[in-house]
């Protein structure tokens, strides 16, 4: 009764500290004991499963210094372990005497009997009217929408699969680099996971969270779709950042506004697919790689100077928006 006191008045302070909760979680798991005293597993196993998972997972919360998510589970594993008591307590009471011709022959047919037809006898089936698992001693796992292992009760998200470490959660990953964030040493940059998740620092690339930046210029010869020698080494490095990337890659071509807009526009998007057929060989796969020319239509300086005509004949990767 003094544990039930203490934790009800936890609950209506709305206490979150830690040797509160762990007093509170100790009063939860003798009541979870007091239930498996009257025989819970046979009489209430669902309730008694409530609370023992939640009181499992505010256990863990709790060592993990985060006291309000493991309130949060006692406040789900305290009633569950008050109701297993109560079902439990007239449970089984009922005396039903039988008449056995034959002591030995009864017994036999008792141990084989299976009502529920899983592969676990009667005799030892906590839930023999209900197909489960030998592992669960004859009773269902509770739904598991996501099938990852934490029953949708305490499954923080039952619709996506996760570890029960995070509670049924999948990790979060913000720069979807497929490292997560709780490994990821650059969560903002997308990098590689042999390299904890930064990107390869080169000389000639930067890459950003939302593109690859070049520190040097892709060249071609004049008004051709044919990369010169001295444009292969950053483009090594740009193929080595997009296989570190998943997602796709647009290649951007851009030209100036000198000629005819319809040439420019041919041109860009000529180039454009040069430095994708060059990626592929590189060994980026080419799914990963979308061409486009945009021709004079993006500048990024004045094409009335020579010096803004050459930055604005270029050519830029950015990462798609994943839809």
């Amino acid at each position: 009764m003094k544990r039930a006191l203490l934790a009800s008045s936890c609950v209506v302070l709305a206490c979150a500290s830690g040797p509160d909760v762990r007093k509170r979680a100790d009063a939860v798991a003798a009541d979870v004991r007091s239930a498996r005293e009257l025989k819970a597993e046979t009489c209430a196993p669902r309730e008694l499963a409530t609370a023992e998972a939640n009181l499992r997972f505010a256990r863990l919360a709790l060592d993990q210094g985060d006291a309000r998510r493991a309130n949060a589970h006692l406040s789900t594993a305290e009633p569950a372990a008050r109701e297993a008591e109560a079902k439990s307590r007239d449970c089984g009471k009922t005396v039903v005497a039988a008449k056995a011709p034959d002591p030995v022959r009864a017994a036999l047919t008792v141990s084989t009997t299976d009502s529920d037809g899983d592969g676990v006898p009667d005799v030892d089936d906590l839930c023999p009217d209900v197909p489960g698992s030998a592992e669960r001693r004859g009773c269902p796992l509770l739904t598991d929408r996501d099938l990852d292992g934490v029953a949708d009760d305490i499954d923080r998200c039952p619709d996506l699969p996760g570890p029960k470490e995070n509670f049924g959660c999948p990790w979060p990953d913000r720069d979807g680099d497929r490292v997560a964030d709780k490994d990821d040493r650059c969560p903002d940059e997308p990098g590689s996971v042999e390299n904890h998740g930064c990107p390869r620092r080169t000389a000639l690339i930067v890459v950003r969270r939302d593109r690859i930046e070049l520190k040097q210029q892709i060249h071609f010869q004049p008004n051709r779709a044919v990369i010169l020698s001295d444009s292969y080494d950053v483009l090594r490095q740009v193929a080595q950042a997009i296989k570190d990337v998943p997602g796709a890659i647009r290649i951007e071509g851009h030209t100036d506004n000198v000629g005819k807009r319809s040439e420019n526009l041919k041109l860009s998007q000529s180039r454009a697919e040069a430095v994708r057929e060059y990626l592929v060989r590189e060994g980026v796969e080419a799914r990963q790689l979308v061409a486009v020319g945009f021709g004079p239509k993006r500048p990024i300086a004045s094409n009335s100077t020579k010096a803004g005509r050459t930055l604005n004949r270029r050519v830029e990767f950015r990462m798609e928006e994943k839809k």
